[in-house]
């Protein structure tokens, strides 16, 4: 299911439970992670919950996302990254078990640079 596909059931949802809906992902984005992460940390951000790479302020999703883009493998990313390739593995991991949150912050970035006017979709070569 698309990030879209979701949207458009929720809107079809009444306003009671897209607040308890609502309420629910706040809940369980308060939540602390309960695995004790070597390389990751949280860190203060008034409405990111993701974890970062500790010492960096890069984000866990930040060097799985360059994986994927330019398909490079955990060895090809601790280099360009220069950290451990234990590193790499717990960032895939985390990334692995939170897609949702990831994908959620990403919607709520992208919601928040167009309502700041910046355009993400490629615009056409003028001829």
């Amino acid at each position: 299911m698309t990030l879209q596909e979701l949207q458009e059931q929720v809107c079809q949802l009444s306003v009671n439970d897209r607040l308890a809906l609502m309420d629910t992902i706040v809940r369980s984005l308060q939540d602390p992670p309960t695995p004790d992460w070597q390389y990751l940390v949280a860190r203060p951000h008034p409405w990111r919950k993701q974890l970062y790479i500790k010492g960096k302020k890069l984000l866990a999703s930040t060097v799985q996302q360059d994986m994927v883009v330019n398909q490079m493998t955990p060895g090809q990313a601790a280099e360009n990254w220069e950290l451990p390739i234990a590193a790499i593995q717990e960032v895939m991991q985390y990334c692995d078990r939170h897609q949702a949150l990831i994908d959620l912050e990403a919607a709520e970035e992208r919601y928040r640079l167009e309502a700041k006017g910046v355009r993400l979709e490629p615009q056409p070569l003028a001829r």
